[in-house]
């Protein structure tokens, strides 16, 4: 059997720590270790770890000076010497079979260096807030069957749809991973974990909810809403400079670059998915850089209809008519 490692990170966890600690002791395969990488604590966090010190076999790592969500978490996943990896939060709350279940996984899919799994929302009582962390990052049925045909990249590049303390991994990734990158917008650890590993066609998903995920004022990440940014009215649309239009077009292809050049520093540049970012880069490119008279933009609006560009690339939730309103949009604005 594999052994498993728990990468654990705290910073002044006090309020919830010793309920997590327990979850992990009530585990029906208990974890080889548990590596807590602490970020300078002021609290009674190390007191509580020190209380599960007998039931636990636990490895303390207290960092100098301050790492940051992302560095502690790279800390703790650094020295963990587990075949299989998983990241843990202070604060949520593991259901007793996890680490059966994510042994069992990845004992029956040898060829997946990760996976990641469902949870449910509680609030700070541990009560239900009614929904599953993935119906919150809109990973519904039409998602996962889309995950399930190949297409985890596609759905990537509208956004992370796993949490880092949903997810494992064979520690043969760590050298893909790991330096986490800290000059990507918006991309933390957990979702540079899922982006790689989906690059390599082995990120695999469990169709169950195998952790509460504790909602809370003070939690550093958790669900948040999605931002549908500020509201453009039609008014708005045709009085405002032709620049304000295109920036965000722009910002979106330079994302995309960005991203794209730092997967080529760890992943071969002959893998096909790379040519997923040269199609989305393109796409942004063409609608950021739309001549200025009218009629010129007709054949490039055309083109990108035609390829199914403005399709592909609108949001899962809009309706049929968005790609021709952004067509219209960019043929008149």
């Amino acid at each position: 059997m594999k052994t498993l490692s728990i990468a654990l990170c705290t910073y002044n966890g006090s309020r919830f720590l010793w309920e997590q600690l327990e979850s992990l002791v009530n585990q029906t395969l208990l974890p080889t270790e548990v590596v807590i990488s602490d970020d300078c604590s002021t609290d009674i966090t190390l007191d509580i770890v020190q209380k599960f010190s007998n039931a636990l076999n636990i490895k303390i790592l207290i960092n100098d000076k301050s790492l940051g969500v992302i560095k502690n978490f790279e800390n703790a996943i650094a020295h963990c010497s587990g075949d299989i990896i998983l990241m843990c939060d202070q604060d949520d709350l593991w259901h007793s079979d996890k680490l059966q279940k994510i042994s069992q996984y990845f004992e029956e899919n040898p060829n997946q260096l990760a996976v990641f799994s469902d949870a449910i929302l509680v609030d700070e009582k541990k009560n239900s807030l009614g929904k599953n962390f993935w119906s919150a990052v809109r990973f519904f049925q039409p998602q996962i069957q889309q995950w399930k045909n190949g297409q985890a990249v596609d759905l990537l590049l509208f956004g992370n749809r796993s949490s880092g303390c949903m997810m494992a991994f064979r520690r043969e990734l760590i050298e893909n991973i790991i330096p986490f990158p800290t000059h990507i917008p918006d991309m933390i650890h957990d979702g540079w974990i899922t982006l790689v590993a989906a690059m390599l066609d082995s990120m695999g998903i469990i169709e169950e909810q195998l952790i509460s995920y504790r909602q809370h004022s003070s939690q550093q990440i958790g669900v948040r809403p999605k931002d549908n940014g500020k509201m453009v009215t039609l008014q708005d649309r045709f009085s405002r400079p032709r620049e304000e239009k295109l920036s965000p077009f722009l910002a979106k292809r330079d994302y995309f670059c960005t991203l794209k050049n730092t997967l080529l520093e760890r992943i071969d540049s002959k893998n096909p998915n790379f040519q997923k970012f040269d199609n989305i880069i393109l796409y942004y490119e063409s609608r950021g850089t739309m001549p200025n008279f009218h009629l010129s933009r007709i054949l490039p609006i055309l083109k990108l209809l035609f390829t199914g560009d403005y399709h592909r690339y609108k949001d899962q939730e809009t309706s049929w008519k968005t790609p021709y309103i952004a067509a219209i949009g960019d043929l008149l604005e």
